[in-house]
């Protein structure tokens, strides 16, 4: 297995880790960081920089929707989901790519690939041309999070979507209910209602759950 050596390694490039790859790189030091999909983390790829695009437009949507209020009409206007879908995609390109170049710009290396901590100073990482190890000095873990399971619900991102999935959808649906009153789930649930779905949401208090 080929082994690469550096000064640090840093797993994970949402906000946390990549701006730690540009200030050690800033800081002189050699750096790679691994990133097993796409530079950003959740936050550029599938949380607030996709939501705040799909949000904005549903506003825009529901704002023609009811402009006759201002003497504003607009006849047939509609939603093509594939076609927003696409708009949010380049902004999210857009902005990942800019992460590239700013670890780039700093002085250090993006590898995608997952990697496994192999020892106190060892990582390895499976890439698509093949398995490789680098050993540092100094590691930094920066993996992120992911969507919390919800026991008798099983995420198929077809009926059941976790919040990934729901931004990414190619057809509006009619009904959407949304578990959990968190700003993930009020941000989606106030989306899709602005776009035209009906949506109810369920969400747990002190003295149970209760609807809205």
């Amino acid at each position: 297995m080929e082994t690469l050596r550096t000064d640090c390694v840093v797993i994970g490039t949402g906000p946390g880790g990549y701006v730690a790859a540009i200030r050690l790189g800033q800081l002189g030091k050699q750096v790679i960081a691994v990133e097993k999909e796409s530079p950003g983390g959740v936050c550029l790829n599938v949380g607030c920089i996709p939501s705040k695009a799909l949000i904005t437009a549903a506003k825009t949507y529901e704002k023609i929707r009811h402009g006759e209020t201002m003497g504003v009409l607009v006849d047939g206007a509609r939603v093509d989901l594939p076609r927003l879908q696409a708009w949010k995609g380049s902004i999210v390109d857009k902005l990942t790519g800019g992460v590239r170049q700013l670890i780039k710009g700093s002085g250090g290396k993006l590898m995608i690939g997952e990697a496994t901590l192999a020892g106190p100073n060892r990582v390895e990482v499976r890439t698509r041309e093949g398995a490789l190890a680098i050993e540092a000095g100094a590691i930094v873990l920066a993996t992120g999070s992911r969507p919390a399971a919800i026991p008798g619900f099983i995420v198929d991102n077809a009926r059941i979507l976790d919040s990934t999935g729901a931004l990414a959808l190619s057809s509006l649906p009619q009904r959407l209910c949304v578990i959990g009153g968190g700003y993930i789930g009020l941000e989606l649930g106030i989306m899709y209602a602005k776009l035209g779905a009906k949506v109810s949401s369920r969400r747990r208090s002190s003295r149970g759950p209760t609807r809205s």
